[in-house]
């Protein structure tokens, strides 16, 4: 049987594609299996927290609308560029660098980023830039916001103060406590409108790409979508304050404030989406031009991601030794390093909404203390965005007064206050094995060095209580002979 030079083009076309699919199946699995860990990390972060809900809903959205390209990606070329070589291995240099350290934001801003540069690579430029927006949306799956919640506080009291006085309601501020002449409202974490304003961007990022071609009103879109949630929640807030004042505190200062909010927040959504439609664009429609796609698999290219790709599981391998810590009781440990010792709790320690839990809470020769050891394990991190430093349902922060030196040892030191004008003092560190340090990056940077020593990176949170008869330095005096538990036993393993 004779093949013509045509059928052997055909074949050798099908083998070309066949092996040029089988490398993209690798660079997903390859891609996954390395950063399954963040991966898995990042979905329990959705799961845990209302503020993150949505980030469920953000890869159907990404792979619909790189299906609704299907027609456009049909008649370009793929042809896999060097470009992302650099900005690949820089990724990967990040996400080392993030396991390490325990980071887990760079962790995951490393697994999307990654996943794009695989696309990029491996896809070309034109077929990179028709599903460039579906990709970039990814980004929203990155759970990221929670620490402007402090500053978001802060606007909403502020806004809410402002428009009192514009109507004529006595108003006193202390913080983030608002004094009205019958009640007290306190601007908490809850009242801050984290979840609306991220939910909000990420639907209205997604809208402006659908309702607009040009991309200043998409950036202005864009703009409109992160600003107004912000004036919202501050009216919203205003507008409960005003409820409580005008009924003598009847009504809006329990459960049926929130579903005040939620119906604010329901109009301000119906509000975004009519201001979608002003001066919309027509969507082009998707065509392929009558053009077939063509494929220039370049091997030593996606030869070349792949390798990269796999070389932070090998480094991450090779550095990292877990240590299986079986350690001391922490009241037994405590009971030998100290005079007197007395399991009790205050009311700024007790924290509803913390998702760690304090070993042990009292008073260590007078002072009183809260202590939480953690194995510095991925999922019992010493530094962590989920350590509340005292109890968010009655206190508030205050200020922040800077830092505390004492020789090599470094305390941050915050005021905080309650309802009823109560102010207390806190010391907060964290407690290593030869040093505090008040500041989490420099904790992190810590522990990688005694993990390259072969050292324990073990360690407590600490937060301690400055009573008005007591100074800081006394404090800290007496806290000197805080030490880690001592280990029973200790098994390394790769």
């Amino acid at each position: 049987m004779k093949i013509t030079a045509e059928q052997g083009s055909s074949m050798l076309n099908q083998n070309s594609l066949k092996l040029y699919m089988a490398f993209g199946v690798a660079l997903l699995l390859v891609w996954f299996s390395v950063y399954f860990q963040a991966l898995a990390h990042m979905a329990q972060v959705w799961s845990d927290s209302e503020t993150f809900k949505h980030c469920f809903f953000i890869i159907p959205i990404s792979l619909y609308l790189i299906y609704e390209k299907r027609v456009e990606l049909k008649g370009v070329r793929y042809r896999p560029t060097w470009v992302v070589a650099v900005p690949l291995i820089l990724t990967q240099i990040l996400f080392v660098l993030a396991d390490q350290f325990s980071i887990q934001l760079f962790a995951h801003f490393s697994a999307v980023t990654t996943l794009a540069l695989l696309l990029w690579g491996y896809l070309g430029h034109q077929a990179f830039r028709i599903i460039l927006f579906p990709v970039m949306y990814l980004y929203f799956c990155v759970p990221f916001g929670e620490e402007f919640v402090p500053y978001l506080q802060i606007i909403t009291a502020d806004i809410s103060c402002v428009l009192l006085q514009l109507v004529g309601i006595p108003v006193y501020r202390e913080g983030l406590y608002l004094y009205l002449p019958n009640g007290t409202f306190h601007v908490a974490e809850a009242c801050a409108g984290i979840r609306f304003l991220i939910g909000t961007f990420a639907l209205g990022i997604l809208l402006a790409y659908l309702n607009y071609q040009y991309w200043w009103k998409r950036a202005l879109y864009a703009v409109v979508c992160a600003i107004l949630p912000i004036i919202a929640n501050g009216i919203r807030a205003f507008g409960i304050m005003v409820i409580g004042y005008s009924t003598d505190m009847k009504h809006a200062v329990g459960a049926d404030h929130l579903v005040y909010g939620w119906f604010f927040f329901l109009f301000v959504l119906i509000l975004l989406f009519l201001l979608g439609n002003v001066g919309n664009d027509s969507v082009p429609k998707s065509t392929s031009q009558g053009i077939c796609y063509s494929i220039n698999k370049r091997t030593e290219v996606n030869l070349f991601l792949l390798v990269i790709l796999i070389a932070p599981m090998l480094t991450n391998n090779w550095l990292k030794q877990d240590q299986k810590l079986n350690v001391e009781k922490i009241e037994y440990a405590l009971f030998q390093q100290f005079n007197t010792l007395e399991a009790t709790s205050r009311g700024w320690m007790d924290s509803k909404e913390s998702a760690i839990k304090p070993s042990w809470s009292g008073l260590i020769d007078g002072v009183p203390i809260r202590i939480t050891y953690r194995k510095n394990k991925r999922d019992q991190e010493l530094v962590s965005s989920l350590h509340r430093p005292f109890n968010n349902d009655d206190f508030s922060l205050l200020s922040v007064e800077g830092e505390v030196s004492v020789g090599k040892n470094s305390y941050k030191r915050v005021v905080i206050q309650n309802v009823y004008g109560e102010r207390k003092v806190l010391l907060i560190w964290y407690q290593l094995r030869d040093a505090a340090i008040a500041g989490p990056l420099e904790t992190k940077w810590q522990q990688f060095l005694f993990r390259l020593q072969g050292q324990r990176t073990d360690g407590y949170y600490v937060v301690a209580e400055v009573e008005a008869d007591k100074t800081v330095k006394e404090v800290i005096s007496t806290l000197r002979h805080l030490a880690l538990p001592k280990i029973i036993k200790e098994e390394q393993h790769d």
